[in-house]
């Protein structure tokens, strides 16, 4: 079969070498879009699983990858439309995973999971909570564990924006992640650097303004 390859023009060789390349990259993708069809104890195995293989990846000092924490960001997506009860598990053990990817000591890796996790909670967030739910206190939690433990201030100032932009957006929608984004602020109004100290008191201004707004819409007659 050798010889057989070797006839095959240059030019050939690549175009086949690049086919079999994205048939690998389609059936690969194929895993984590199907996750959604397995059932609430086998995908939390299954993610538990590639939080794992991800940990391990961030862990080669020489070049630390990231395939599995960006896949772990798409499996969420492709699964935040269960029911609420099987989402919840499968948080437990991402909220977890981001606690520690997003206290990473390589910026880069700790600045990419807190963007991560500011894409995934503005989605979360727009689905809206139902009374008596605590979804979002559960979901917006690796926030204040990041500010509250990430030594630097290049994340701990993204973590203030980040919550600062969910304010500006979804403020309608939020209903039990009003803690968190509280405690993200409590923290921010201790640090060192004077810039995250200055956004979380202009947020927090912002919120008491839009929270004596409704106020006094309600009580118009």
């Amino acid at each position: 079969t050798d010889e057989c390859w070797c006839v095959f023009p240059a030019s050939v060789k690549e175009s086949i070498g690049e086919t079999s390349s994205q048939s690998v990259v389609v059936a690969v993708d194929r895993i984590f879009t199907g996750s959604t069809r397995l059932d609430g104890d086998a995908i939390v195995d299954f993610v538990k699983a590639l939080c794992q293989v991800s940990l391990d990846e961030l862990a080669y000092a020489s070049h630390p990858r990231m395939f599995s924490l960006q896949k772990i960001v798409e499996i969420s997506y492709y699964n935040m439309g269960r029911i609420r009860l099987q989402w919840s598990r499968i948080w437990q053990v991402l909220g977890e995973h981001f606690n520690k990817v997003g206290c990473n000591p390589i910026e880069d890796i700790a600045f990419f999971a807190v963007d991560s996790l500011r894409q995934l909670s503005m989605k979360f967030i727009e689905k809206g909570e139902f009374a008596n739910f605590r979804f979002q206190k559960d979901f917006l939690r690796p926030f204040e564990h990041i500010m509250k433990k990430n030594r630097s201030s290049t994340i701990r100032d993204m973590v203030v924006r980040c919550v600062a932009q969910m304010v500006n957006s979804q403020a309608h929608n939020i209903r039990s992640g009003w803690k968190n984004i509280f405690s993200v602020f409590h923290l921010a109004a201790s640090d060192q650097e004077e810039a995250i100290v200055e956004l979380a008191f202009q947020t927090t201004g912002k919120i008491i303004s839009m929270a004596h707004f409704h106020f006094y819409k309600t009580m118009e007659f």
